[in-house]
């Protein structure tokens, strides 16, 4: 899976559902740029390569998150923005692209869009909100299971997997065997249905 965000809020949720994606699933099947791509490696060829690699594209939409397409002086041209070249390029090669919302933002509207971004607006979108990050968390993992049943094959049981509790904080989460119960709230509220960053 490929985490796609923008500096600044975007950067510290990519960096937690990096982690704990990466503990749930395992570190080698999440690519974030930040973290995955090695010293001295051409950041163009990387990033574009991942894309190509991916099942599931998860976009990072913190507040004010469309506003920053609108061409101004401050912001990168569109050939220079790559967040919306990673976008781009897993829409152009069919990829899964899901918008997940941070506290804060709104649901994506088309108007608001790039058109070649559009599609955003009409897909299904999860949250990722610091109230409920417990929750959220374990709601989106249990959805990238179910887009990609080879993303599904690779992952630990949550109730075995010490890093989800240490991070997550789930009671009991890290001792496994007879009489391991404890779980996170679930499921999740109802609407859950670096360069030029």
């Amino acid at each position: 899976m490929f985490i796609n965000y923008r500096r600044g809020e975007g950067a510290y949720a990519a960096a937690l559902l990096d982690e704990l994606l990466s503990a749930h699933f395992g570190e080698e099947r999440v690519f974030r740029a930040a973290k995955s791509i090695k010293a001295g490696a051409d950041f163009a060829t990387s990033i574009l390569e991942a894309v190509g690699e991916c099942h599931v594209m998860l976009v990072i939409v913190d507040p004010g998150w469309s506003s920053r397409f609108t061409p101004s002086d401050r912001r990168p041209s569109p050939s220079q923005d790559w967040v919306r070249r990673e976008i781009e390029e897993a829409i152009r090669l069919d990829r899964t692209v899901v918008p997940v919302l941070l506290s804060g933002a709104e649901r994506l509207r088309q108007d608001d869009l790039p058109e070649e971004l559009t599609r955003l607006a009409c897909a299904q979108y999860l949250r990722f909100d610091y109230r409920r990050a417990r929750q959220d968390a374990m709601y989106i993992a249990e959805q990238l299971a179910r887009v990609s049943p080879r993303i599904a094959g690779r992952r630990v049981p949550w109730l075995r997997c010490p890093e989800w509790a240490r991070l997550l904080r789930v009671p009991g989460a890290d001792r496994s065997g007879p009489g391991t119960t404890a779980r996170p709230d679930w499921p999740p509220a109802a609407d859950a249905h670096e360069g030029g960053r």
